[in-house]
């Protein structure tokens, strides 16, 4: 058995299965000790399965610096990044690249409509603390078509006093005669949060891309609103090096804008949809859409730029505004594809 190395500790405890964790299936592999005790991963007698030494409580230590980099510092927060590519053969569009560090991981494909490929992206933690970042980045490949989303709302957790940024940062690259549609579930901001989101999305001529950003600003159910923190959110689009799109959003707790008539107005979740799709009548039908959807609580407006649609919404509750967009883009779908739109079963649970 090899030993580690100064500052690392195995753990003298039993060995507690728990298939494949982390992904990682090495028959030594050892995580930094706490007052003498660590985590010692290694192959069990099942293969295809890891073993996790106890005690469960330290399962959030980093792997080793020789197969995930230098240990972070319990204040430097917890980094993970994915990498996909998607690309087309045949019929199918298929995931021809699956790379992953840290808690950031997809699920199987499914492909519920000829060419077509959809993936949950999976955060297991549930959300982000102080000093937290992931980064996802996204390949489709010449004439691919795929769709990403999450199984659930996204969470970003009071950062604390130290105001360290929770970052997800999103980089999209569609090739020609692609179409990539970035679809996540709605992102709660608990008061105290100090989030920073991006999304950069690459185009090819002849790619398209659909996306939409949902934010709740406190948690209005518990009666939590947006007091203190920050959110920070930045979109840019670029077709063949030249930009389509480019847009920041900077929102401080407490401040003016979230109960102004001319800013939210005291509703606490607003969101963007953007789409590149372009039909003849795509914007007349938007319209009435949200002419005959749109009522109480919940206001939207459509606007049409040279390559794009913008749909920009603000509501009182999470659901109502998802369900709004997820109407808009089923008709975007119908009105490119003249097909139904295979819509991610995940969004009905």
């Amino acid at each position: 058995m090899r030993r580690p190395a100064a500052g690392w500790t195995a753990s003298p405890r039993r060995s507690l299965c728990i298939g494949r964790w982390a992904g990682v299936v090495c028959p030594e592999l050892w995580v930094p000790s706490e007052r003498g005790r660590g985590i010692r991963y290694s192959n069990c007698c099942r293969p295809g399965r890891t073993t996790l030494s106890e005690p469960l409580s330290l399962m959030n230590a980093v792997l080793a610096p020789s197969v995930a980099g230098p240990p972070l510092a319990a204040d430097q927060g917890w980094r993970a990044r994915l990498e996909l590519g998607f690309a087309r053969r045949g019929e199918r569009t298929v995931m021809v690249r699956n790379r992953s560090f840290g808690p950031l991981r997809v699920q199987r494909p499914f492909h519920p409509a000829p060419g077509e490929c959809q993936v949950y992206v999976l955060h297991p933690p549930g959300g982000l603390v102080a000093g937290d970042r992931l980064d996802l980045h996204i390949d489709a490949g010449t004439d691919a078509r795929v769709l990403l989303t999450t199984p659930g709302a996204g969470r970003v957790y009071r950062g604390g006093e130290a105001q360290r940024p929770q970052t997800f940062a999103v980089h999209i690259r569609v090739a020609a005669g692609a179409h990539c549609e970035w679809l996540p579930q709605e992102n709660i901001l608990f008061d105290g949060a100090w989030a920073e989101n991006s999304v950069r999305v690459d185009l090819e001529l002849g790619a398209h891309y659909t996306g939409w950003e949902i934010t709740c600003l406190g948690r209005p159910a518990a009666g939590e609103t947006f007091t203190r923190g920050r959110l920070d959110q930045r979109l840019w689009l670029w077709r063949d090096a030249q930009p389509l799109l480019g847009e920041r959003t900077r929102i401080d707790g407490g401040a003016a804008l979230l109960t102004a008539p001319w800013g939210l107005a005291g509703r606490p979740v607003f969101g963007s949809l953007v789409t590149t799709l372009r039909h003849p009548g795509a914007i007349e039908r938007l319209r009435a859409l949200l002419a005959s959807t749109t009522s109480g609580d919940l206001l939207a407006a459509v606007t049409e730029l040279p390559e794009l649609l913008i749909v920009r919404a603000r509501a009182g509750c999470a659901t109502r505004l998802r369900g709004l967009f997820v109407t808009l883009w089923q008709e975007l779908r119908r009105l490119q594809y003249a097909t139904e739109p295979a819509t991610p079963r995940i969004w009905a649970t």
